[in-house]
């Protein structure tokens, strides 16, 4: 390994100011502790999701997952001010003191974003394929991030052979794989057939039977893979009437191509009581009364506080209305009064918070984890599988690439279309 490793830093205040730093004196590395992983990047995604880890860093503990290190010139080794965040995707192990895992294999999960190796100790997971970090400062995450999947030979051999061919199945993995997650357990333990069932809500609330579901940002790889597993459903098994897709305009070509939502309406041009009356009118029970009409409306991190404009107007007409928060809208972090300008939250309204890790707990704790896992790595091979339609991935090649894409995101230039996945 003769190359000199590069990593991205962020200013934590302004995360779409960037640099890249290079690490001449590095090499060579020093011997790896015991039971231990050294890795090195291979493949990331940087979607919007990424810079909701930069924007909730704070709170969550994003900004301490992997730290400066300590030979960073300055500026840049001012942790106050400077800190690196990170992305989804595969990681080659460089060397191993951890039987399980040799050298050679890869991994897939939560990693730093640049070319310097990391270094940490692991544990065995109870299901087979998958270790825990056991860093001890790692362990103020939310567990989710602590545990990976590795890929031993020959697995490792022909997911090598994937990544130097951009496969379209390898970028998947990077995009969307974790997306799936939370829409996953969202339709299985949140939401599922069987409210009874449910990990966090009462059955009432949890039921979806009949209900006008609306999803907003539903071209977010989250909203996509929700509204995807919602038109599996059986008729009376959980499954709502109609799934709508409530689109800013320039998403609207693209979410429609989809032909994952039953109608596709702009938040802009659409009137919220005048969309549902006319859905109302092409249904058998368009004479049923107001208040036994359930609205649910999704939120995966739509632009300007629409939804809860959407969620006041129709709340107002339909008594069982519900409002769930899913995502954050991904705003320049330099503009002041941003949260002041949101709308405020209706009054009398219901609002469900999705914690996807507090609900991966639950639905272990409910079906055990073998099977959880199982099933969940089952629903994300069916929709790898049946792929997003119009959905095209934009390989980039090398650090100088990834930095390309994260100012397209920060220019606002990256559409719901497109998926920027990068080979390190």
């Amino acid at each position: 390994m003769s190359e000199v490793p590069v990593i991205q830093i962020l200013d934590k205040k302004n995360y779409f100011k960037q640099a890249l730093v290079a690490y001449p004196n590095a090499l060579p590395l020093p011997p790896l502790a015991e039971s231990s992983l050294r890795i090195r990047t291979e493949v990331i995604s940087i979607t919007t999701n990424n810079f909701c880890y930069c924007k909730l860093g704070d709170v969550f503990n994003w900004w301490s997952v992997h730290p400066i290190p300590p030979d960073t010139p300055a500026p840049y080794s001012d942790a106050a001010t400077y800190g690196r965040i990170n992305a989804w995707g595969y990681a080659r192990v460089l060397e191993s003191t951890f039987a399980a895992v040799p050298t050679g294999s890869y991994v897939w999960g939560y990693l730093p974003i640049g070319t310097l190796p990391l270094d940490f100790r692991v544990a065995p997971g109870a299901v087979p394929g998958q270790f825990l970090v056991t860093e001890p400062y790692r362990q103020q995450l939310l567990p989710v991030y602590n545990r990976y999947t590795f890929f031993p030979a020959p697995s490792a051999a022909a997911l090598a052979d994937r990544i130097a061919a951009k496969d379209d199945g390898v970028a998947y993995d990077a995009l969307v794989k974790v997306m799936h997650l939370t829409a996953y357990l969202m339709d299985r333990f949140m939401y599922p057939a069987d409210s009874a069932r449910s990990v966090s809500l009462r059955p009432e609330q949890a039921d979806l039977s009949n209900a006008t579901v609306v999803v907003f940002a539903p071209g977010s790889k989250v909203g996509l893979a929700f509204a995807h597993l919602l038109r599996q459903r059986q008729k009376g098994a959980g499954k709502p009437r109609r799934v709508v897709g409530a689109a800013s305009e320039a998403s609207l070509p693209f979410v429609r191509g989809t032909g994952v939502y039953d109608t596709v309406v702009s938040t802009t041009a659409a009137d919220p009581l005048t969309t549902l009356a006319d859905l109302d009118s092409t249904n058998a029970d368009v004479n049923a009364e107001s208040k036994d009409k359930k609205v649910v409306i999704y939120d995966f991190g739509g632009r300007a506080g629409v939804a809860w404009k959407w969620a006041a107007a129709i709340g107002a007409k339909y008594p069982r209305t519900r409002y769930v928060a899913v995502g954050i809208e991904v705003s320049d972090p330099t503009t002041a009064g941003d949260a002041a300008q949101q709308p405020a939250k209706p009054d009398g309204l219901e609002v469900d918070q999705v914690n996807a890790d507090g609900m991966l707990t639950a639905a272990v704790g409910q079906v055990g984890e073998k099977e959880f896992f199982e099933g969940f790595e089952k629903s994300w091979s069916g929709f790898r599988e049946e792929g997003i339609k119009g959905f095209q991935i934009r390989w980039g090649e090398g650090i100088e690439s990834v930095k390309e894409g994260w100012d397209r995101f920060a220019r606002n230039e990256v559409t719901a279309a497109e998926g920027l996945v990068f080979k390190l």
